[in-house]
């Protein structure tokens, strides 16, 4: 241990990792660079998707009381919200990559705020949604409730 916080402390710019960190770095890296990966093809899918709603939405208006426009809307939005957290995970990996490569802790300590945002939008975005589904299922309730059974 000693020597590790020796060499640190020596030379501020080079990375030093044990060897078993350095391999759940690695692993890390890749998993996450196949996530974010997906993530874009999902998006790519919901963005077909929601062109397809736009373009149903005519044909359709007869058929379903709901827009279906504004539930391409709603896609598109959601397509934009997904954005941020997928670029921060494949911006770790990136960075992850970049540092074991390089052995540069600069390049790790990007790399970590980049992991960090990633689970910090991820855990905002849980908070909403927790907040809000007591809102949806009353309204939901009230609404059904007005409607009769």
């Amino acid at each position: 241990m000693e020597n590790l916080e020796t060499a640190a402390s020596e030379n501020k710019n080079e990375l030093v990792l044990e060897i078993q960190a350095e391999a759940y770095l690695r692993e890390t890296r890749k998993w996450t660079k196949f996530f974010a990966i997906l993530g874009f093809i999902f998006m790519g899918l919901g963005l077909l998707g929601s062109l397809g709603l736009f373009a149903a939405s005519s044909m359709m208006s007869a058929y379903t009381p709901f827009p279906m426009g504004a539930m391409g809307v709603f896609y598109l939005l959601l397509i934009g919200l997904y954005f941020f957290p997928i670029y921060y995970l494949l911006q770790f990996s990136n960075k992850a990559k970049e540092a074991l490569m390089s052995r540069r802790s600069q390049a790790l300590t990007e790399a970590m705020g980049y992991i960090k945002s990633h689970y910090k939008f991820v855990g905002i975005m849980t908070i909403v949604m927790l907040a809000l589904y007591p809102i949806i299922i009353i309204g939901a309730v009230i609404f059904r409730t007005s409607q009769g059974f």
